[in-house]
């Protein structure tokens, strides 16, 4: 019986999202709000679930496998304001500041002799890949 070859790592569950580094920005319908974005604020990127050393792997073969230049840490380097009116059909709304981010799950896996694949561990990581971004939502 030939096996195929160890997959090593696999990712699931992925999703992105973003990560505020500042407190929210809210405002009632018809009115301008604002946030800054302050010089220096900084966020890394986990890794839960690795063994000593592994993180960084993980990283890495994250980074290949969604084809985005991760950041293991990400530092604001200016200061930025940005404002949003609150449309009309908005009975109230939200400005955020912070980093996009991508969330997922990863397993190191391992192929045994009869084809069968053994998950020898796994964990989630939530990855930096953009700085400087706003947003906005309502309630």
């Amino acid at each position: 019986m030939i096996c195929p070859p160890d997959r090593g790592y696999d990712f699931s569950g992925s999703h992105t999202y973003y990560r505020d580094m500042e407190p929210r920005s809210g405002g009632d319908s018809g009115t301008t709000i604002s946030i800054t974005f302050h010089k220096g604020k900084t966020t890394t990127s986990t890794v839960g679930g690795a063994v000593s050393g592994e993180a960084k792997v993980v990283f890495v073969k994250a980074s290949a496998e969604f084809d985005y230049h991760f950041a293991w840490q990400w530092t604001n380097s200016s200061t930025y304001t940005w404002s949003w009116k609150v449309p009309d059909t908005m009975r109230h709304g939200y400005l955020h500041a912070g980093v996009k981010a991508r969330y997922t799950k990863w397993n190191y896996n391992q192929t045994e002799p009869n084809c069968k694949i053994k998950v020898l561990r796994k964990g989630s990581a939530r990855l930096v890949y953009n700085g400087r971004e706003t947003w906005h939502g309502k309630s």
